[in-house]
């Protein structure tokens, strides 16, 4: 009876955050302000860091009400204090997350908590199932926060070649390196425009163009864009045509693309046959908390523990190995 009445609370908590968070962002969207500001986001440099004085003040991703202001400003003391800025920022960068880190925490620190609270209510109270609940909703975030880089990522890697070809297009129309971006940024389509567009106002503040296009490489984590800038480099040392060394990357970064998109499509069933054998043991150990948790309560003895420390280790062994096998460098 008290687990109930302890998940009850926790449930009306989360419900009353969950609304003032949900009011704080409609009323966020009405604000002159605010809409002045997301007209003059594509003109500026996100870092993803915390403010600082009065701009900690501002409203925040999560809305505007004093709850989530509170709570955004405890996550970003918390990453003061562990230094956990760099990682997170450089993560949701490349993942195209338009949040800072304290706030990015706060969503997944309430994720785990409210995994944890509902199957705390469907299990009846079961500990079990609510730490289970808590380690799921605490690991689903990373996985999707990875998912989302690895997918921009694919997306940048498709869109190369073409924005290759049109920056020597627009060199052999006598534009300059930097005219010639500002074209592929203003009829080009995300993830390419918002990098290039980032990469011109980093420019434009005084850094160098192959500087700022080497930093698109890094937080992309992608050696077919640093090749890009190395040849950019090679050539501004050297001299030469950039517009024909350009479309020659291009047509190498295109045939690479090709081969990579073939290798994907044969490894295609070993990596579903990977995910799948994943995650069926979690999702029905998930299902038996809370349906039927006598049937796992042999699990809780010793012998029952050794069980599962070898399940999960040979789970672990076996989802690398698969891994292993169908991942094919290009």
């Amino acid at each position: 009876m008290p687990a109930v009445l302890v998940a009850l609370t926790a449930f009306f908590a989360g419900s009353a955050v969950l609304v003032a968070t949900t009011l704080g962002v409609l009323t966020r969207s009405r604000r002159p302000a605010t809409r002045l500001r997301d007209r003059l986001s594509p003109y500026a440099v996100s870092t993803g860091t915390a403010p600082t004085g009065r701009a900690a003040g501002r409203p925040t991703a999560l809305g505007s009400n004093p709850v989530a202001r509170s709570a955004v400003g405890l996550a970003e003391r918390m990453v003061a204090r562990r230094g956990l800025e760099g990682v997170l920022a450089a993560r949701l960068e490349a993942a195209g997350l338009p949040l800072r880190t304290a706030e990015w925490l706060v969503l997944h620190v309430a994720g785990g908590v409210g995994c944890g609270v509902l199957l705390l209510l469907l299990s009846g109270g079961g500990l079990a199932a609510t730490g289970f609940g808590l380690v799921i909703g605490l690991v689903v975030p990373w996985l999707v926060l990875a998912v989302r880089q690895g997918r921009r990522r694919k997306a940048f890697l498709a869109q190369l070649p073409d924005t290759l070809q049109l920056l020597a297009g627009s060199l052999k129309a006598g534009y300059s390196l930097p005219q010639a971006l500002d074209t592929v940024v203003r009829q080009g389509e995300a993830p390419m425009v918002s990098e290039l567009n980032r990469a011109l106002v980093e420019a434009r503040l005084g850094v160098p163009v192959e500087d700022a296009l080497e930093r698109i490489g890094e937080r992309l984590a992608s050696d077919d864009f640093s090749w890009v800038v190395m040849a950019i480099r090679i050539q501004r040392e050297v001299g030469g045509n950039l517009a024909e060394l350009l479309v020659t990357v291009a047509d190498t970064l295109r045939e690479r693309e090709r081969l990579r998109r073939q290798v994907e499509v044969l490894s295609a069933e070993g990596r579903l046959s990977g995910l799948i054998l994943g995650a069926l043991p979690v999702g029905f150990a998930a299902y038996l908390l809370v349906a039927r948790p006598e049937y796992l309560a042999p699990m809780l003895t010793p012998f029952g523990v050794v069980l599962l420390v070898t399940a999960v280790v040979l789970l672990t062994v076996g989802g690398l190995w698969v891994a292993r096998v169908v991942k094919v460098e290009v």
